[in-house]
């Protein structure tokens, strides 16, 4: 073993003669197998994560179905030369092992990590300090081998080590929570700012609780799920609306006196065989929004989207995409879910428990509603 062991942490790991493991891994659309393969490689200044709990994304099952996203072509092309891919970034692990170089992480470490991507390090825009725009990237399911596996291994930059205090299970929503701190961030939020949330699924409860620590004032929740509004007002929602039930659009322009909301984040849109809402949500944001006010577009959307640019620059609306998430919004997560600033375990209800339930957890992640959860389900790996 290469590195420096953490005194009083001993993980297990796997004997030279038996360093194999079990993995989930994409052959072609719909072909998705659970196999035993090698561990993967410690390079210099990467290290060896023994996976603990895995959170399964709704993007996670797009990949598998060819879902339209940046890495699509990508993927396809792995596939044709026959190389499947593994996937799955949002995750709790422990370092077992670390490669030479490696200066900031130690063995026993608990880690995870801020999104899908990692910086190279090496473009212009990193070494001018703007990793988060970084030209060349790695990702997570794509260059390098996913969670949904015993262990992967990843370079140092990309990780990063979490406080004791959140659980396992608080440790692998942390990622969704890091992308939350980002949306805010951009969002600028002034205090006493009207906020609307539109989807309380872990997207939207972390926008509604990082905008209420960044000083919002109204704060308005929408989903069509019941249990999920329930959580909102525990969560500190004002006003918590049942889009199935009532016009949240009208309902926001009465609680603001005809103005509309100063900020709208946009959580609930996607695919609709997912469980999602599509593009009305947005058009509902946008109709909701107060002259000069702002939308931010948090959930991933698909296809083309019709705009009426005039309305908007009647209006003044900004339609605004979030910087990406970075190593210090995550760590930021971290210390607000550890001093129970922010809430997330009322949200984990379903945790399976072994890889072979990764088809079960799938199911869970785009039948929500049916399955009355705002989180996406996790699995104890380890």
């Amino acid at each position: 073993m290469v590195g420096r062991p953490n005194p009083g942490k001993v993980p297990v790991i796997p004997s030279v003669e038996e360093r194999r493991m079990k993995a989930w891994r994409l052959h072609d659309r719909g072909d998705f197998r659970l196999e035993e393969v090698a561990l993967p490689e410690i390079r210099p200044g990467w290290v060896l994560v023994k996976v603990k709990v895995v959170q399964v994304a709704v993007v996670d099952r797009g990949y598998l179905e060819g879902m339209p996203h940046p890495h699509q072509a990508r993927i396809a092309r792995m596939l044709a030369e026959g190389k499947p891919v593994q996937v799955g970034h949002e995750y709790c692990g422990e370092v077992v092992e670390i490669g030479p170089g490696v200066a900031t992480l130690n063995v026993g470490d608990r880690v995870t990590s801020a999104g899908g991507q990692i910086h190279c390090g090496t473009c212009s825009n990193c070494l001018a300090g703007r990793e988060s725009q970084c030209v060349s990237p790695l990702h997570i399911g794509v260059e390098i081998p996913g969670a949904f596996a015993e262990y992967m291994s990843i370079p140092e930059w990309g990780m990063v080590t979490v406080p004791d205090g959140p659980t396992d299970n608080e440790v692998a929503a942390l990622q969704p929570l890091g992308i939350c701190v980002s949306d805010v961030r951009s969002a600028s939020i002034k205090m006493g700012d009207t906020v609307a949330v539109l989807g309380q699924g872990a997207m939207g409860l972390g926008c509604l609780q990082v905008a209420k620590l960044a000083g919002a004032g109204l704060l308005v929740a929408a989903d069509v799920r019941p249990e999920a509004l329930d959580l909102s007002l525990d969560f500190g929602a004002n006003a918590a609306l049942n889009s199935a039930e009532t016009d949240p659009v009208g309902e926001v322009r009465r609680l603001t006196e005809g103005l509309g909301a100063d900020v709208v984040f946009e959580a609930a849109g996607g695919r609709k065989q997912d469980g999602l809402a599509g593009f009305q949500t947005l058009q509902q944001a946008l109709q909701m929004v107060r002259r000069g006010g702002k939308v931010f577009q948090v959930a991933n959307l698909e296809g083309l989207l019709e705009l009426d640019p005039v309305f908007l620059c009647s209006r003044s609306i900004k339609y605004l995409f979030p910087d990406p998430v970075t190593a210090e919004n995550l760590s930021y997560a971290a210390f607000l879910v550890a001093s129970k600033r922010i809430k997330v375990s009322p949200q984990i209800t379903h945790v399976l428990h072994g890889l072979d339930k990764l088809p079960e957890a799938m199911e869970i992640t785009v039948n929500k509603a049916k399955f009355r959860t705002s989180n996406p389900p996790q699995i104890v790996v380890g």
